[in-house]
């Protein structure tokens, strides 16, 4: 899964998985909970958009029960207002990262994967495998819903080396595309109203109990009543069936555990000798499962993703069979951090003069009827609301790290200022107008001229 092979990009959390290497969680409960920066932020209308995407997981009948062909293939709705305010939905982006933390992959993107490339002539050729699975025979499919796909080879040189990958295109240009949760491909105004085809056939599959893996238990897991004193361990386990989402309070982020430890008592299904067997576990929990949070825009390096996840690293493989990714288990802890939102601006010499990429985003809470968005945070400007904060970033060429520095400037919120550019001093060429809405200003020019200057000029 190399990123040369286009299998790792900025915010991804792991990579797709073969039939028999999936990763799942083996305990029917998962706790959850806020720390304060997520409440300061989101207030209590974010934590209701949190629970709601946890509601539509909780609702799921067991895996066993679930009909992929009840959901639709089709989830994806516009409201026209919040996408007219750049607004970004938090409910359906939360049941995107949960989703993937249950151990799914985007299904669009990874369909076709370019497993190993060369290149002759400047021709690429290369081997590419299937990582998209029907949600009824869970055979390779080229369909991720209704839409059918095909793909091309790419590749790109560079000073850091030659990037590849097997990129998707719809067989029918008139077919909707990213259709999946999964796929995670919202764009401003866009909001999920539950889980396509796709997606409840994928959760079927790992957490079913005819899906048998070799696996452990999660720390913390013990023996309780009449196995008490013992219990089995690594053993081939069928899924669990359900999990169900549990609110937990009490969690001081500071010593890093519950004041009062959550306990879960639950049946473990496993096989012993070929026999189906049974034993009773506790689980006591002195972290939640899932911590959300709001978190700022501070590493300085684009593109910034909305939400920065935990990775796969504390997943652990649990197959005993060489040359195999898995299967595995998930553990926790997974903290789920939602960005604050900054207005982005890239500017470069190289392109033509008064020309900028912006990027304007904030968190919100909509749906399709005709109620008014909720704009994060709930309506408490962000910051000092008499003084814009601006971080130029100069970037040199192949985007090398150059120089940076920060504005403080007294601007009043709502007054806007004007990003200029000038070769001389004297002709200054103005790239886009900022109004200070209470979040940082984000700008990185990429250079090429001897020599640049840059303001800002209030109007």
């Amino acid at each position: 899964m190399a990123e040369t092979n286009g299998f790792r990009q900025r915010g991804d959390i792991g990579g797709p998985m073969n039939h028999g290497e999936e990763y799942r969680w083996n305990v029917p409960v998962a706790t959850y909970t806020f720390d304060e920066s997520f409440l300061d932020y989101f207030g209590s209308n974010g934590v209701a958009a949190v629970e709601s995407a946890i509601g539509i997981l909780n609702s799921l009948p067991s895996a066993s029960q679930i009909n992929p062909s009840n959901y639709p293939a089709e989830v994806t709705w516009i409201n026209y207002l919040a996408q007219s305010q750049g607004l970004i939905d938090l409910e359906s982006e939360t049941l995107f990262q949960l989703v993937q933390q249950l151990g799914l992959a985007q299904p669009t993107r990874f369909a076709f994967c370019l497993q190993s490339f060369s290149i002759t002539n400047n021709i690429i050729t290369g081997i590419v495998v299937q990582r998209n699975f029907d949600p009824s025979s869970i055979g390779y499919s080229t369909n991720v819903n209704d839409t059918s796909y095909g793909y091309d080879l790419w590749y790109q040189s560079t000073g850091q080396g030659t990037m590849a990958d097997a990129v998707e295109f719809p067989i029918d240009p008139l077919s909707d595309t990213f259709t999946a949760v999964a796929d995670g491909a919202l764009a401003p105004g866009a909001f999920y109203t539950g889980l396509t085809r796709d997606d409840a056939g994928g959760l079927r599959y790992l957490l079913t109990t005819n899906n048998i893996n070799y696996e452990t238990l999660l720390s913390g897991v013990h023996g309780t009543g009449a196995n008490a004193g013992s219990f089995v361990n690594g053993a081939l386990r069928h899924g669990v069936d359900k999990i169900t989402f549990v609110r937990v309070n009490g969690y001081d982020p500071i010593i890093g555990q519950f004041f009062i430890p959550f306990t879960n008592q639950f049946t473990d299904s496993f096989i012993s000798n070929g026999v189906p067997a049974h034993q009773q576990l506790e689980r006591v929990i002195t972290r939640p499962d899932f911590l959300f949070s709001a978190a700022d825009v501070n590493d300085g390096d684009p593109p910034v993703p909305l939400v920065v996840s935990t990775s796969t690293s504390n997943w652990l493989a649990s197959s005993a069979l060489p040359g195999l990714a898995g299967p595995g288990i998930i553990q926790p802890q997974v903290k789920i951090a939602f960005m604050k939102p900054a207005f982005r601006i890239q500017t470069s010499d190289a392109w033509p003069a008064g020309t900028a990429h912006v990027e304007n985003f904030h968190w919100g809470s909509f749906d399709g009827s005709t109620n008014l968005p909720v704009v994060y945070p709930d309506g408490t400007p962000l910051g000092n609301t008499h003084q814009l904060t601006l971080h130029f970033r100069l970037l040199g060429p192949n985007a090398a790290p150059s120089q940076s520095f920060t504005w403080q400037l007294p601007v009043s919120l709502g007054q806007s200022v004007r990003v200029q550019t000038s070769t001389n001093l004297v002709d200054w060429v103005s790239l886009t107008l900022v109004t200070n809405f209470g979040m940082e200003i984000d700008w990185r020019h990429t250079y090429s001229r001897p020599q640049g200057f840059f303001r800002i000029v209030p109007q």
